[in-house]
């Protein structure tokens, strides 16, 4: 097991006692939690992570703030300073560090740095006034660690046309003439061309639309070219759901894929058992916009399913005739993993 491994068990062995009561001071599950090279926290770090303006994030920007603020840390730990007795100097040298330093073998772009900054400035921004530290990277008229002339991502639109040609070549591995390329090596086509299909029609971002459950789906009406839907508030950037409208086409690949492929690899999950070897899952009694969660203890939950957010819905599952399954019946989860026994199916 490589050293990096142990060292991180050690860490997380010795600390286990703070993580355990972590939820009764107010945190939650998927908040960042950092441990300093000494293997002790600095609880002042981590209450930024706790504190209101982090938990109206999204669980991406949590990961993104915290890999910033590890690697600011990590940068002042070897020049022998603390984050709490910084100067502009020194956060002109992270700047300098990370993007053009010819000792550094992973320089970034300017787009890249300026990701960095902001989990910065918001982090020294909450910090400064609560425990009177100064802000290294405040802008001023004289200095300001802004990127400007970063490169912008060069965005190109497709028709429709170009988006099928797309889809069947990259994610189907239909070469041009609609056969299957030899050469293809991928896996759960179906699943995956259904996902593409409803996130180009429904412009849905990326998180959102991988956190719909067919619950909230309409049936499908051969009469109507377009199915009207609504994105859950906890589900949606910014807590705020709203309406979108799915293409018929890509409403039929979705429930193809959960009458296909998707049911498939539930039987096989059942068959095996590997919905029971899943911790912390919650079994679903009653489904609809209102749901009702029997809890571990026995007892029920009644909780909106607009108020559930896409860590929630992960943990959700069913009886059925054939055993457990999904009770987050959404048909894919992100292409993180094409393994059944680590993706809700």
């Amino acid at each position: 097991m490589p050293p990096a491994v142990d060292s991180c068990r050690e860490l997380l062995k010795a600390n286990g006692h703070l993580l355990e009561g972590l939820a009764d001071r107010g945190r939650f599950e998927g908040q960042p939690f950092l441990i300093g090279p000494d293997g002790r926290p600095d609880a002042r770090v981590n209450a930024f992570f706790a504190s209101a303006r982090m938990r109206s994030k999204s669980p991406l920007t949590w990961s993104k703030y915290a890999q910033s603020l590890a690697m600011w840390l990590n940068f002042l730990e070897v020049l022998g300073r603390s984050w709490d007795d910084v100067t502009p100097d020194d956060a002109e040298y992270f700047k300098e560090w990370r993007l053009s330093e010819a000792r550094n073998p992973k320089r970034v772009e300017l787009s890249t740095f300026s990701a960095n900054l902001a989990a910065l400035r918001a982090f020294y921004r909450w910090a400064a006034p609560r425990f009177g530290v100064a802000d290294p990277v405040a802008a001023t008229d004289d200095f300001d660690l802004s990127s400007r002339g970063a490169r912008r991502h060069v965005v190109k639109w497709l028709d429709p046309g170009g988006y099928r040609r797309w889809r069947d070549l990259g994610v189907r591995g239909l070469a041009k003439d609609g056969r299957i390329d030899p050469r293809w090596r991928g896996r759960n086509e179906q699943r995956d061309s259904a996902f593409v299909d409803a996130l180009y029609g429904s412009g849905l971002r990326l998180t959102e639309w991988a956190s719909v459950v067919v619950d909230e789906l309409p049936d499908d009406a051969p009469d109507r070219g377009y199915a009207t839907c609504r994105l859950a508030d906890a589900c949606a950037k910014g807590g705020y759901g709203h309406p979108y409208w799915l293409p018929r086409q890509a409403l039929t690949s979705v429930l193809g894929y959960v009458e296909g492929a998707r049911a498939r690899v539930v039987r096989e999950a059942q068959h095996v058992g590997r919905y029971e070897a899943i911790a912390q899952r919650r079994l679903v009694t009653v489904r609809d916009q209102e749901v009702t969660l029997l809890n571990s203890d026995g007892t029920n939950s009644e909780i909106s399913l607009n108020s559930l957010n896409p860590a929630a819905r992960r943990k959700l599952f069913r009886e059925t005739p054939s055993g457990l399954s999904r009770g987050r019946p959404s048909y894919y989860s992100g292409a993180r993993s094409d393994h059944a026994d680590d993706q809700p199916s």
